[in-house]
């Protein structure tokens, strides 16, 4: 288990370093990651980075930032994420989706299978849309203030060095 927590805990790091070094102005790397964090909760799977990006793009972000930040939704945890999206958007839509069994995946006819498909995609973009607005404002706020600290220390550390070098000088 403690290697486990050893990767989690360095591509923690990765990320992180992988976002903080991109050469662009801190605000459009915070509003980028916020749009992708955004995108990341909306159910269009396949089209999570594609919505990100264009919206980097209306918004003037970074493109690579909102690219990563559609990355905290990913395959392995879409079965726990998209669940809780779909509870959260039932509270604000009324009625129910009924599951579908195989037995009625294989019988029923196609328009009632699409129906229920647009329904369950309706409530859980409600859901997603809900709880990504919070997500992505605080994402901008964290993102932006961790973003200027690592700036803000390399920089410093640059002018220790030059004032190192001048007084060997």
């Amino acid at each position: 288990m403690e290697r486990l927590w050893t990767k989690l805990a360095r591509w923690g790091r990765y990320f992180y370093l992988r976002v903080v070094r991109i050469n662009a102005p801190a605000e459009s790397i915070a509003l980028g990651l916020a749009l992708g964090v955004f995108s990341g909760a909306l159910p269009f799977l396949s089209l999570q980075m594609v919505i990100a990006v264009s919206l980097a793009f209306v918004f003037r972000a970074n493109v690579i930032a909102a690219a990563l930040g559609t990355w905290w939704t990913n395959p392995f945890n879409w079965a726990i994420i998209f669940p809780l999206f779909n509870l959260l958007g039932k509270v604000f839509v009324p009625g129910e989706v009924v599951p579908v069994t195989m037995q009625e995946l294989v019988q029923a006819p196609f328009f009632e299978l699409i129906e229920r498909g647009r329904q369950w995609l309706l409530i859980t973009s409600l859901g997603g849309i809900i709880a990504g607005l919070p997500l992505a404002i605080l994402t901008y706020f964290v993102s932006l203030r961790l973003i200027r600290a690592y700036r803000l220390a390399l920089a410093q550390r640059k002018n220790q060095r030059l004032r190192r070098e001048i007084h060997r000088d």
